[in-house]
């Protein structure tokens, strides 16, 4: 796997036609960058023996040194993929997202608000929108985009205390 700033796979999955593949996508995606941050510090296959469901890799991430202030954000991301894989009706709400956010910690704030700073420059339209202003889907997007640049960013620092940069 990749450690690059963003895959292709990845992009795809955010511009996806419905929601729920959107979400569930995004949600691969970003457990499997859980599961790479993982591998880098502890043996591949002890893991898969572990048999771990998605919050106990979080918590055993954590636990390999993972910052803290990720974890509520990436909670929350597989609490709205559970709702979309187990209810027909589930939507990227006002509030659903809204509520995704305010998980986040400082740091990860900022590094959604950088990740629409660069959307917006590069698409030479600074400055004409809010961050709060867009949709639920474009901030869920932008979202998705800053967890996945923290955990790039976290198998980077564990592959360099490794040695294995």
């Amino acid at each position: 796997m990749s450690t690059g700033a963003f895959d292709a796979a990845f992009l795809k999955a955010l511009h996806g036609d419905d929601e729920l593949g959107l979400v569930v996508r995004t949600h691969i995606h970003i457990e499997a960058k859980l599961l790479e941050f993982l591998a880098v510090l502890a043996e591949a296959a002890s893991l898969e023996k572990m048999d771990l469901d998605y919050s106990q890799r979080i918590h055993l991430a954590i636990a390999l040194g993972l910052k803290e202030e990720h974890a509520r954000g990436l909670h929350a991301l597989g609490t709205i993929r559970n709702a979309f894989a187990h209810r027909l009706d589930s939507t990227l709400s006002e509030v659903r997202v809204t509520n995704l956010y305010k998980t986040l910690g400082p740091k990860d704030k900022e590094a959604v608000q950088q990740a629409y700073d660069r959307t917006e420059t590069q698409m030479k339209q600074h400055g004409t929108r809010k961050f709060k202003n867009l949709t639920p889907r474009d901030r869920f997007i932008l979202i998705a985009v800053a967890l996945e640049a923290i955990l790039v960013l976290a198998i980077r620092d564990a592959k360099k205390r490794v040695g294995a940069a």
